[in-house]
Protein backbone atom coordinates (compact mmCIF):
# COMPACT_ATOMS: atom_id res chain seq x y z
CA UNK A 1 0.00 0.00 0.00
CA UNK A 2 1.26 3.43 -0.86
CA UNK A 3 1.66 6.41 1.42
CA UNK A 4 -1.36 8.30 -0.33
CA UNK A 5 -3.34 5.18 0.27
CA UNK A 6 -1.91 4.62 4.23
CA UNK A 7 -3.05 8.83 4.81
CA UNK A 8 -6.42 7.73 3.36
CA UNK A 9 -7.20 4.62 5.22
CA UNK A 10 -5.75 5.91 8.50
CA UNK A 11 -7.99 8.67 8.26
CA UNK A 12 -10.96 7.47 7.28
CA UNK A 13 -10.54 4.59 9.77
CA UNK A 14 -10.42 7.15 12.47
CA UNK A 15 -13.16 8.96 11.21
CA UNK A 16 -15.45 5.39 10.74
CA UNK A 17 -14.57 4.07 14.61
CA UNK A 18 -15.12 7.54 16.33
CA UNK A 19 -18.78 7.64 14.48
CA UNK A 20 -19.57 3.93 15.69
CA UNK A 21 -18.61 4.87 19.02
CA UNK A 22 -20.80 7.47 19.02
CA UNK A 23 -23.86 4.57 18.37
CA UNK A 24 -22.17 2.23 20.86
CA UNK A 25 -21.94 4.48 23.62
CA UNK A 26 -25.03 6.61 23.59
CA UNK A 27 -24.26 7.54 27.26
CA UNK A 28 -21.45 9.84 26.26
CA UNK A 29 -23.37 12.74 25.41
CA UNK A 30 -20.94 14.38 22.07
CA UNK A 31 -21.83 17.93 22.73
CA UNK A 32 -19.73 17.02 26.51
CA UNK A 33 -17.28 14.30 26.36
CA UNK A 34 -14.28 14.06 24.18
CA UNK A 35 -13.22 11.42 22.02
CA UNK A 36 -10.48 10.36 24.02
CA UNK A 37 -13.34 9.02 26.76
CA UNK A 38 -14.01 6.49 24.58
CA UNK A 39 -10.78 4.70 25.16
CA UNK A 40 -12.43 4.66 29.22
CA UNK A 41 -14.82 1.56 29.09
CA UNK A 42 -15.56 -1.12 27.10
CA UNK A 43 -14.69 0.62 23.82
CA UNK A 44 -11.28 1.22 24.09
CA UNK A 45 -9.90 -1.28 21.85
CA UNK A 46 -12.26 0.58 19.36
CA UNK A 47 -10.49 3.84 20.25
CA UNK A 48 -7.00 2.79 20.28
CA UNK A 49 -7.22 1.47 17.00
CA UNK A 50 -8.82 4.68 15.96
CA UNK A 51 -5.63 6.42 17.09
CA UNK A 52 -3.52 3.99 15.90
CA UNK A 53 -5.17 4.67 12.48
CA UNK A 54 -4.54 8.54 12.43
CA UNK A 55 -1.24 8.42 13.62
CA UNK A 56 -0.41 6.04 10.72
CA UNK A 57 -1.92 8.01 8.40
CA UNK A 58 -0.11 10.87 10.22
CA UNK A 59 3.14 9.21 9.45
CA UNK A 60 2.32 8.51 5.90
CA UNK A 61 1.67 12.15 4.97
CA UNK A 62 5.03 12.74 6.78
CA UNK A 63 6.46 10.47 4.29
CA UNK A 64 4.81 11.91 1.70
CA UNK A 65 6.08 15.75 2.37
CA UNK A 66 9.53 14.21 2.69
CA UNK A 67 9.18 13.67 -1.13
CA UNK A 68 8.78 16.98 -2.05
CA UNK A 69 11.75 17.76 -4.18
CA UNK A 70 12.13 21.63 -3.29
CA UNK A 71 11.85 24.08 -0.35
CA UNK A 72 13.98 22.21 2.40
CA UNK A 73 13.30 24.33 5.21
CA UNK A 74 9.55 23.92 4.84
CA UNK A 75 9.92 20.23 3.52
CA UNK A 76 11.97 19.91 6.75
CA UNK A 77 9.27 21.66 9.30
CA UNK A 78 6.24 19.87 8.10
CA UNK A 79 7.98 16.35 8.02
CA UNK A 80 8.81 17.19 11.89
CA UNK A 81 6.26 18.66 13.22
CA UNK A 82 3.96 15.81 11.49
CA UNK A 83 5.96 13.02 12.95
CA UNK A 84 5.77 14.85 16.55
CA UNK A 85 1.82 14.74 15.36
CA UNK A 86 1.77 10.92 14.98
CA UNK A 87 4.07 10.08 17.86
CA UNK A 88 1.75 12.26 20.01
CA UNK A 89 -1.23 10.40 18.80
CA UNK A 90 0.69 7.16 19.41
CA UNK A 91 0.75 8.83 23.63
CA UNK A 92 -2.32 9.34 23.10
CA UNK A 93 -3.65 5.68 22.47
CA UNK A 94 -1.42 4.33 25.13
CA UNK A 95 -2.06 7.12 27.83
CA UNK A 96 -6.05 7.35 28.47
CA UNK A 97 -7.06 10.42 29.59
CA UNK A 98 -8.40 11.35 33.03
CA UNK A 99 -10.60 14.21 32.49
CA UNK A 100 -14.33 14.43 31.86
CA UNK A 101 -15.46 17.02 29.32
CA UNK A 102 -11.66 18.29 29.30
CA UNK A 103 -11.73 18.85 32.63
CA UNK A 104 -10.46 17.11 35.77
CA UNK A 105 -13.14 15.60 38.36
CA UNK A 106 -12.94 16.57 41.53
CA UNK A 107 -11.62 14.27 44.30
CA UNK A 108 -9.58 12.75 40.83
CA UNK A 109 -5.65 13.31 41.26
CA UNK A 110 -3.83 13.63 37.98
CA UNK A 111 -1.50 10.50 37.48
CA UNK A 112 1.15 10.48 35.05
CA UNK A 113 -0.18 8.75 32.62
CA UNK A 114 -3.03 11.50 32.15
CA UNK A 115 -0.73 13.85 32.04
CA UNK A 116 1.27 11.51 29.21
CA UNK A 117 -2.28 11.69 27.46
CA UNK A 118 -2.78 15.60 27.93
CA UNK A 119 0.61 16.31 26.37
CA UNK A 120 0.39 13.71 23.61
CA UNK A 121 -2.92 15.78 22.63
CA UNK A 122 -1.16 19.17 22.60
CA UNK A 123 1.55 17.36 20.54
CA UNK A 124 -1.53 16.43 17.52
CA UNK A 125 -2.76 20.05 17.89
CA UNK A 126 0.70 21.88 17.29
CA UNK A 127 1.74 19.72 14.98
CA UNK A 128 -0.96 19.86 12.56
CA UNK A 129 -0.93 23.76 12.95
CA UNK A 130 2.73 23.88 12.54
CA UNK A 131 2.30 21.46 9.25
CA UNK A 132 -0.40 22.92 7.70
CA UNK A 133 1.42 26.35 7.70
CA UNK A 134 4.40 25.57 6.41
CA UNK A 135 2.92 22.86 4.07
CA UNK A 136 1.29 26.04 1.66
CA UNK A 137 5.80 27.08 0.89
CA UNK A 138 5.71 23.21 -0.31
CA UNK A 139 2.65 23.40 -2.21
CA UNK A 140 2.81 26.45 -4.16
CA UNK A 141 -0.77 26.41 -5.91
CA UNK A 142 -3.43 28.75 -5.43
CA UNK A 143 -6.30 26.43 -4.85
CA UNK A 144 -4.36 24.77 -2.41
CA UNK A 145 -3.07 27.88 -0.01
CA UNK A 146 -7.13 29.05 -0.39
CA UNK A 147 -8.28 25.83 1.18
CA UNK A 148 -5.65 26.09 4.18
CA UNK A 149 -6.63 29.70 4.56
CA UNK A 150 -10.82 28.60 4.62
CA UNK A 151 -9.57 25.66 7.19
CA UNK A 152 -7.53 27.70 9.33
CA UNK A 153 -10.27 30.64 9.66
CA UNK A 154 -12.98 27.82 10.40
CA UNK A 155 -10.43 26.39 13.18
CA UNK A 156 -10.98 29.83 14.61
CA UNK A 157 -14.11 30.02 14.25
CA UNK A 158 -15.06 27.10 15.85
CA UNK A 159 -15.52 28.72 19.45
CA UNK A 160 -16.62 32.44 18.71
CA UNK A 161 -19.44 30.52 16.46
CA UNK A 162 -20.73 28.22 19.76
CA UNK A 163 -20.34 31.22 22.01
CA UNK A 164 -22.49 33.48 19.56
CA UNK A 165 -25.08 30.46 19.42
CA UNK A 166 -24.74 30.47 23.66
CA UNK A 167 -23.70 26.61 23.31
CA UNK A 168 -21.63 25.09 26.46
CA UNK A 169 -20.47 22.11 24.31
CA UNK A 170 -16.62 21.14 24.74
CA UNK A 171 -16.78 17.97 22.78
CA UNK A 172 -18.79 19.66 19.58
CA UNK A 173 -15.91 21.58 20.01
CA UNK A 174 -13.06 19.19 20.43
CA UNK A 175 -14.92 17.51 17.44
CA UNK A 176 -14.51 20.75 15.43
CA UNK A 177 -10.71 21.38 15.89
CA UNK A 178 -10.56 17.71 14.61
CA UNK A 179 -12.35 17.60 11.64
CA UNK A 180 -10.31 20.55 10.48
CA UNK A 181 -6.88 18.60 11.41
CA UNK A 182 -8.40 15.66 9.56
CA UNK A 183 -9.71 17.84 6.55
CA UNK A 184 -6.24 19.30 6.15
CA UNK A 185 -4.28 15.98 5.80
CA UNK A 186 -6.46 14.72 3.45
CA UNK A 187 -6.47 17.87 1.35
CA UNK A 188 -2.41 17.79 1.93
CA UNK A 189 -1.82 13.85 0.92
CA UNK A 190 -4.01 14.69 -2.36
CA UNK A 191 -2.36 17.76 -3.39
CA UNK A 192 1.27 16.21 -2.67
CA UNK A 193 0.11 13.23 -4.80
CA UNK A 194 -0.99 15.84 -7.51
CA UNK A 195 1.62 17.74 -7.66
CA UNK A 196 4.73 14.82 -7.96
CA UNK A 197 2.13 12.45 -9.93
CA UNK A 198 1.43 8.50 -9.19
CA UNK A 199 4.77 7.73 -8.46
CA UNK A 200 4.48 9.85 -5.14
CA UNK A 201 2.10 7.90 -3.97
Amino acid sequence: MTAFSLARAGLALFVGIVALEHVLRPGLDPAERFVSEYAVGWTQPLQITAFAGWSLATAACAVLAARAPQRPIARGITVVALAAASAGLLVAAVFATETVGGELPAGVERTLGGRLHDLGTLFVFAGLMIAAAASVRLIARRGYRLAVLGLLVALFAIVPVLVLLGLDAPGIGQRGFILVGLAWQWLFAGAILRREGPAAG
